[in-house]
Order: structure tokens, then sequence, then C-alpha cells
């Protein structure tokens, strides 16, 4: 370091650092370079002991000499590495050897530097400040994100709580439901409201965005919807409603998409109103699964809407809806293949018949055979409706 400057800017926090050279001269160099930095420093003259004194002491770098006897540098660094409780000890090498190839051999251990004898004071202070600056910057994000980590997974479980914890039974009906998100939060919801005289009001909804803010919007719709049901017979109340309801978040970024809909087991009727959403898939038997037709309006949270239009159509016995948010056809494999629409009607084309649990079981199993381990890069959610 050539200024007070620089070595304000490089100097790192207090760490740990093991010298280990079996030259005593080397050695004491040094240790004398490192006194004054405020660091903890010791000393070993050959392998043998420095991984004694890693495993007790557990340095954050250690400056090591190559050509030692018995074990060397590489097989010290090596047993580092190896050791799960000491990978993230730094290693620089200390080596006369001018062969690159040695060098390499070094780096491909994991040693971050290598420092070539005869030791220049100003190079090894240099050295070491930059790397455990780097280090120290590591961990703190490190602590960070594992923080954050945290949070989200505390929000997540909060966020499953709100969705229901079981779906309503009925003779006629049942439900069935998959919510995955992808990330701890997310901004898919779904529901299942039992209505008077064997009807159910179904709400599927997908905010824009992931994490956080989609969560939290996620939740004032769940919570906008609960405290209104007075028009949860209405689909096309229902959405004007929460449309409405949020006109404050009209001029901002956030939207989402929405199908609401009242299922009637007695009349085997279902009556939906879409705003933006992708409409529900019905499988019949003896027919390929087709999207239902509906009539929908733009996404909630954008403008005003003059009017919502509803679509009904008659259900047969043994019919199934699956609702689905575009999660599920946007799925992507590891190739950046789509899952697709086209692929979610052939798979469930032939489960006509299964209770809704098996369809869904089927769809998610599915997905993952697609995805072949690729993670999710937006929230699923899957909901059935069987007919009886």
């Amino acid at each position: 370091m050539t200024s007070r400057a620089a070595d304000v800017v490089l100097t790192p926090p207090s760490a740990t650092v093991l010298v280990v050279d079996d030259s005593p001269v080397n050695l004491q160099v040094l240790v004398r370079t490192l006194q004054g930095t405020g660091h903890r420093v010791l000393a070993a003259r050959d392998g043998r002991s420095a991984l004694d004194i890693v495993r007790r002491a557990r340095p954050d770098l250690v400056l090591l000499d190559v050509m030692m006897p018995e074990v060397d540098g590489f097989d010290v660094c090596r047993a580092i590495k190896a050791d799960p409780d000491a990978q993230d000890t730094l290693v620089i090498f200390l080596s006369a050897l001018g062969d690159v190839s040695d060098k390499v051999s070094g780096l491909q251990l994991g040693a971050v530097d290598y420092i070539t004898k005869p030791i220049q004071a100003e190079e090894v202070l240099a050295r070491v400040a930059t790397h455990l600056t780097r280090q120290h910057l590591e961990r703190e994000l490190r602590r960070s994100r594992d923080g954050l980590n945290r949070e989200l997974a505390g929000a997540a479980r909060m966020q499953r709580l709100i969705l229901p914890p079981q779906l309503p039974e009925h003779p006629g009906l049942r439900f069935a439901a998959s919510y995955q998100t992808s990330r701890h939060a997310g901004g898919d919801y779904y529901d299942v409201l039992p209505l008077a005289e064997g009807r159910f009001g179904v709400m599927v909804a997908d905010v824009s965005g992931h994490g956080a803010p989609a969560a939290i919007v996620m939740a004032m719709i769940r919570a906008a919807l609960h405290s209104h049901p007075a028009v949860h017979a209405d689909p096309g109340a229902v959405l004007q409603m929460l449309n409405t309801h949020f006109e404050y978040l009209w001029d901002t970024e956030m939207f989402a998409t929405a199908i609401y809909a009242t299922v009637d087991a007695g009349r085997r009727e279902v009556r939906m109103a879409c705003a933006g959403h992708p409409p529900p898939l019905l499988v019949r038997a003896g027919e390929d699964a087709r999207a239902i037709a509906v009539d929908a309006v733009t996404p909630l949270l954008m403008l005003p809407f003059d009017r919502v239009p509803m679509s009904s159509v008659e259900l047969r016995a043994g019919d199934r809806l699956l609702f689905y948010t575009d999660g599920v056809t946007e799925r992507l494999d590891a190739d950046g293949r789509m899952y697709d629409l086209a692929r979610l009607q052939s798979t469930i084309s032939d489960t006509a018949g299964l209770p809704p649990v098996a369809l869904i079981d089927h769809v998610v199993a599915d997905l993952e055979r697609f995805a072949g381990g690729h993670e999710p890069e937006d929230d699923l959610t899957l909901v059935a409706v069987g007919v009886d």
C-alpha cells in the first residue's frame, strides 16, 4: 500500500491470521509485518501444526508456505477445504516457485491468491487487507441474505394462514387446491366461499410481481373479499368491489388478474366474471379438455370498470373445472421451454371422473417431470372443482 488513505480503505475488521512457514526467518518476518494491524496473529512451522491450529482456532486467513517437509502447503490447503467448518478460511500461498502450473494448482485447490518470495511487506499487507475485507463483506452479505430469508419464510407462514385451512365439502361438489410460491411469499390467492343453498364462490387471483409487495397486495385482496359478504353471490359485483376498493392503487405499477365464479350444486351451473385472468378448463368425459369462453375486463387495480360481464356454463355430473394461474402454463424447464396451455389441456384430458385431488396431483406431477428440478419463476396455483 502506498498511502495512508489506501490503508484506511482496505483495513478490515480484526481477524485471525495464521502464518505457516518452515523457515524461522521467514516466519519471524511475516509475524512482524502483521503486528500492529489489529489482527490476531498465529504461527506454525509445519503443516501438521498448521492443521491442528486451524481445527482449534478457526483462522480467517492462512498465509501458507508451499514447500514444507512431510505435509506441504498443497496438502494443508486440501485438508482445510475438505473441512466443512474451515471451508470459509482464506488461503494465500507463499512460494519462491515461479512456475505458472504450480500457481494454477494452488488456485484450483481453493487458494485465493499467491505471494512470491522474497516477501515484500507492503504487498503482504495489501493482499491480506484486500482479501479479509472481501471476506468480511461476503459474510455480511450472507448474514443479510439469511436474515431476509428468515423474514420471508416467516411471511410465507403467515400468508398461508390466510389461505383456506380446508376446503368446503358438499354431496354434489368437491374441491381441491395446490399452492406453490416461486419465493417464500407470493402473489397468488385462492379461496372457496360457502354461499347459501349449495352454492360456493371460487376466487383465483394473481398479483403482478413476486415477493413481499405482491404478498401484501394479495393479503389485502383477501381481506377486502371477506369484508364484503353481501356481494359474494354476484361474480361481477365481487370484481367491481375489489377494483373500486383499491382505487388508490390504480396509478401504481401493481395490478392483479382475477376470476371469481359461483358454482351451484343444485342447478349444476357455474357463473363467472373475469378480469384479465386465464379462463378455467372444463374436463368432460369423452371430450378433450377445453377452456371455457368468458367475457373479461382488464385486470384489477388499473382503471375503472363501466360494467363487468358475466358468463355462465351448465355442468354435468362427472365434469371437472380447473382454475389456475399463468405460473402453471408459463412454468419453464432448465432449457427455457414453456409448459404452455396445450400441454396442460393434454395432461388433464384423461382425468375425467377422477376426484379433484387426484386431478391436481396428476397436474403437479407432470409439472415437476417437465421442469426437471428447475425452480419455478412464478407462483403456481390450481383449484379443481368436481361435479358429482
